[in-house]
């Protein structure tokens, strides 16, 4: 390798690129007052989705109350969880779980303005499901 070819190597170019340290720094502020603008507006609710959330607790709630009555041999009445306050709950009646792994049947409707999601219960297999309408 002859010395030409050795400082050819080393050179280094005659425009660096990259940013400056003035433009870093108002790329993090600016992104800093977009970051704080949405947290001061909290995150977004969405009651539909708080319907769909409630309406799998208590369907898991159900599962329960009947793994419950098939482990103790007693028949289980369903404690419906609680919902938030802007949720209207209807039940059908009272469900029981029976030790056979039978229930009474019947339906719980939660309805958020328009729309409603109903969870059935089966009365011979005790089969929850979950319906949206």
């Amino acid at each position: 390798m002859t010395s030409r070819n050795r400082n050819f190597a080393f050179a280094a170019p005659r425009q660096a690129a990259g940013f400056t340290l003035l433009e870093m720094l108002v790329v993090i502020l600016v992104m800093s007052l977009i970051m704080g603008m949405l947290a001061a507006y909290g995150p977004q609710k969405s009651h539909w989705l708080e319907t769909r959330g409630a309406a799998q607790n208590l369907a898991g709630a159900m599962a329960e109350a009947r793994g419950r009555a098939i482990a103790t041999g007693m028949p289980v009445a369903l404690k419906l969880p609680a919902v938030p306050e802007w949720l209207t709950e209807t039940a059908s009646g009272p469900i029981t779980f029976e030790p056979d792994g039978s229930a009474t049947g019947g339906t719980v409707t939660l309805t958020e303005q328009a729309r409603s999601i109903t969870v059935t219960v089966n009365w011979l297999t005790a089969r929850v499901g979950v319906h949206e309408e």
